[in-house]
Formats: structure tokens, C-alpha cells, sequence
């Protein structure tokens, strides 16, 4: 059973679906209520390629509907296993009703982003930019938090600011477009609300604001502890910048989040590198790159609340299967 979230519905579809037919199981699909049309044309492709090669089409099926519907096919006991991608709060609830069958969840995050002293400036804010809003924020990896030594701090938001520009609202149908439309205006309500909560606790807002259901590009410059801007995953254009003072500090501010599915780190040491990797609580962690690094060939879930199991079509595959013992003992 896959459950698909509503950011990337072909993308999500896609990593449930193909794992199981390679594992030979049958699967049923359910994209998000608000896009089904890209799944159900992916369904089709599916069962197209299963026909064409001798096998039966109704391996792949797909149910459209609401949180009812998803909840019915969780309980049934003739599922397996249930692979999700969405929130924290829904996964719970997938994996408290799927019990005792096998759950992958994909949840949510707040991606942290380290720069370190010695850090290559230019680089680092451009994974910011490319990071913090693609699909409008909307995706579990993007980057939110970032936390940046102390002694370069005010270069790197006077950089980052200068380059805000950069990141153009418009229609998604248009390529140069990096932020357009939240998913409904609940979510666009929801983003600048957490948005007014930050700056009321102290931080300074760059940027920003409403146009049409669109949230333009933010930057929020000291955000406090306790508010959701930092503490949740915003899924939003909304990018939350604060310093520390050691790189111990700054593992600290990144471990103390309740999420931990990919972070990220920039420095031109290998002792840091190595020391982020030893340390951070996450399933992954990119150097000098962006935390929405993703490949197939490279296991990826989270830990904590972010998740558990691990996508990537080998790892999937494994999640979705029983390992058998079997032990013959010859007859005499």
C-alpha cells in the first residue's frame, strides 16, 4: 500500500509503485486528495508496461479520496505493508492503525543548513537560494533552518539578501519560476501567521509578504527557540537564519529538533565534514551541498519524527519483503 503526498505526486507515486512491482508485489496507490490526475496517469503507464510484458495489469491499482478512504485501506488486513510520504502527525496515525504490518514513513522535516568558518560564502547561499525555495518550500528537505558561525554571519546575510532577487514568483508553468502558489490558502495563511509569530519573538524579516495565494521569498534573521517558524517544518518559502558560536553549539542547535531526516554542512575541512557526519541526528548528511540531495542509488528516510525505513528502489525493495529462514536438515 503507498500513500502519496501532494508536492511531488508523480515523483511519490513512483517510489512506491516501482519498488513493488520489482519485489513482485501487488500494489495499491492513493495519491493526495488535492492531485490525483499526475498519479493516475502514472497508473495507466504502469499497467500499460505490465500487459506489454505478460503480466497482469491489476498488480498496480489506485483508490482516489479522502482521509477516510486512506484510513480503510491501512486497517484491511490483506496490506502488508504501507509506504507514506506526508506529515509527521498523519504517519503516526498510519503507523498506530497499520500495526502490527510493516510501515516505510517518509515524514516531515525542518532541514538544517551549517555554515562553518571557513565556509565558501558565495556557495553556501547559493544552496540557500536553490534549496530554500524550490517548489515554493513545499518539500520535506528544503532548506529552513540555517546556522551560521558567528564571524561570518553578517557577510553571509548581507550576501543572501543582496541575492533574494534572484528567486522569481511567478507562474509555475514558466521555467524561471521558483515560487509560485502553496498548495490552498489555508497553507498560505498558515506560512505568513508562523511568518508575524517569528517577528513578534524577535526576529527580523527579509522579504517576504503576500501576493495573490503566493508567500514571496523570506528571510527571518534571529528566530527564537519555541516558535513554529524554527521548531516545525514551515513548507513554505521561508527560510530562518541564526548564528552560533562553536561548531559543538551549532550540533547541538541541529539535534535539537524533534525532525532529522537530511542536514547539511559547508566547510573546506574534512575534519568537520567528517565531524557532522559522526554527530548529526539524521538519516543523511550533505557537505557542500544542498539537504535536498537525493539520488535512487543512495538509501533515504529519516530518524526521530522524520521517519522510518528507507526509499531508493534496493531499499525499498528490502522494506517491502520478508527476510526467510530456512534450515533442511538431510534425512538419514
Amino acid at each position: 500500500m503507498g500513500i502519496a503526498g501532494f508536492n511531488y505526486p508523480l515523483l511519490w507515486a513512483a517510489h512506491k509503485i516501482a519498488p513493488a512491482i520489482a519485489a513482485g508485489c501487488p500494489v495499491v496507490c492513493k495519491p493526495a486528495p488535492q492531485t490525483p490526475l499526475a498519479t493516475l496517469w502514472l497508473v495507466h503507464l504502469f499497467r500499460e508496461a505490465l500487459l506489454a510484458a505478460g503480466a497482469p495489469a491489476a498488480a498496480v491499482q489506485l483508490v482516489t479520496g479522502d482521509a477516510a478512504v486512506g484510513s480503510a485501506l491501512v486497517t484491511d488486513p490483506r496490506v502488508g505493508a504501507v509506504s507514506f510520504t506526508g506529515s509527521a502527525a498523519v504517519g503516526h496515525q498510519i503507523a498506530r492503525a497499520a500495526a502490527p504490518r510493516k510501515v516505510v514513513l517518509e515524514l516531515g522535516s525542518n532541514a538544517a543548513l551549517v555554515v562553518a568558518a571557513d565556509a565558501d560564502l558565495d556557495a553556501a547561499v547559493g544552496a540557500v537560494l536553490r534549496g530554500g525555495y524550490y517548489a515554493s518550500g513545499q518539500a520535506c528537505i528544503s532548506v529552513q533552518r540555517v546556522l551560521v558561525d558567528a564571524s561570518v554571519a553578517a557577510d553571509f546575510v548581507a550576501l543572501l539578501t543582496s541575492r533574494l532577487s534572484e528567486v522569481v514568483v511567478g507562474d509555475p508553468r514558466d521555467a524561471r519560476t521558483r515560487v509560485s502558489a502553496l498548495i490552498d490558502p489555508k497553507s498560505t495563511s498558515r506560512v505568513l501567521s508562523w511568518v508575524s509569530e517569528a517577528a513578534a519573538a524577535g526576529a527580523s524579516v527579509i522579504g517576504g509578504g503576500q501576493a495573490g495565494r503566493s508567500v514571496e521569498p523570506t528571510v527571518l534573521v534571529g528566530t527564537a527557540d519555541g516558535v513554529s517558524a524554527w521548531d516545525e517544518e514551515i513548507f513554505g518559502p521561508v527560510v530562518s537564519v541564526r548564528t552560533f558560536a562553536s561548531l559543538p553549539a551549532a550540533w547541538k542547535a541541529v539535534n535539537s529538533s524533534r525532525y532529522g531526516l537530511h542536514a547539511a554542512v559547508f566547510t573546506r575541512s574534512l575534519a568537520t565534514a567528517f565531524e557532522a557526519i559522526e554527530t548529526l541526528e539524521v538519516g543523511g548528511v550533505i557537505v557542500n551541498e544542498v539537504p535536498g540531495f537525493r539520488s535512487d542509488t543512495m538509501p533515504y528516510g529519516g530518524v526521530k519524527d522524520s521517519g522510518i525505513g528507507r526509499e531508493g528502489p534496493r531499499f525499498a525493495i528490502e522494506e517491502l519483503t520478508v527476510t526467510r529462514m530456512a534450515v533442511i536438515r538431510p534425512a538419514v
